[in-house]
């Protein structure tokens, strides 16, 4: 008896332990388990949202709705969701709650983007809402365009093509036969005999580049042999820099030199011509005066 009191109490233990952890996941679930902040929002339409959708502020998860009922605004109808928020949460009193969703298939949730004014809304405050755009109506304008486009815009230009065909058909036929003819000389230009003509100017070109790249070679050589034969001109320049030197200032001070006497030499060489001058009419005039001498000329006479 005492067995089956023991069981059951222990039955009912577990009992109450798996209901109060379920009970406190699903608090965890909803975000029921603290304090909150009570705000509300008034929107237009509010399809695709429910209690306990959740609510962002610039993407960040910070509560849900608690509640949505209709009401009236400036005479006409809008709906009143009041939503709870982290306790704490700073909300700019410039910022504007949107419906909005991240991708097409993404649930639908309530984002507030933070404003920048420093004066914060109180709790139980209302957040101003901005209406989001409807996806399916831009869809369906877009499409309208679409089909004004298709009716005004590519089906006359089809039906103008479709006039034009044969015409078309005859130039792009004319453009075929160029083609082909371009094609035939083409072909006729890679024959046979032609390719072995290029294969041999490329061979040639191949034994031009490869003269080249011993001509190259030669020329670097020569390069060389000149930089070591400026080396030692340099070389000599530097040994013989201070005889050379000297011989410039002995061939300055010999200029100097005859430039001093120069009109004393070009006396004596005037007199030397005279005397050539008339030494040499003398001979003409008696070349046995080289024999005999001047003295016994005049003796004779």
């Amino acid at each position: 008896m005492r067995d089956d009191q023991r069981n059951y109490a222990v039955v009912g233990v577990f009992v109450l332990a798996v209901t109060a952890g379920l009970v406190a996941w699903i608090a965890v679930l909803a975000g029921r388990t603290g304090p909150t902040d009570s705000y509300h929002v008034h929107f237009a339409n509010v399809m695709g949202l429910s209690s306990g959708t959740q609510v962002f502020y610039e993407g960040y998860p910070v509560g849900r709705i608690e509640d949505i009922r209709p009401t009236t605004r400036d005479g006409r109808q809008v709906f009143r969701l009041d939503v709870s928020v982290e306790p704490g949460w700073r909300i700019p009193e410039d910022s504007t709650a949107i419906i909005t969703a991240s991708g097409l298939l993404s649930a639908v949730v309530v984002n507030v983007r933070g404003g920048t004014s420093t004066a914060l809304l109180d709790p139980g405050d209302e957040i101003p809402s901005v209406e989001a755009p409807d996806l399916f109506a831009a869809v369906s304008s877009v499409a309208e365009d679409m089909g004004d486009l298709i009716q005004g815009g590519f089906k006359p230009m089809l039906e103008t093509l479709a006039e034009g065909g044969p015409a078309i058909t005859e130039d792009l036929e004319a453009l075929a036969e160029k083609l082909n003819q371009t094609l035939v000389r083409i072909d006729g230009f890679l024959s046979g005999e032609n390719a072995r003509r290029i294969e041999h100017i490329l061979e040639n070109l191949d034994s031009a580049s490869s003269g080249f790249a011993a001509v190259s070679g030669g020329l670097e050589q020569t390069r060389l042999q000149i930089d070591e034969l400026l080396e030692s001109v340099n070389a000599l320049v530097e040994e013989n820099r201070r005889p050379v030197g000297q011989a410039v200032v002995d061939l300055h001070e010999s200029l100097e030199s005859v430039s001093r006497h120069i009109e004393a030499i070009a006396h004596h060489l005037e007199v030397t011509t005279r005397n050539m001058n008339e030494f040499s009419r003398q001979i003409r005039e008696n070349p046995g005066v080289i024999i005999r001498g001047r003295a016994l000329d005049d003796e004779a006479g």
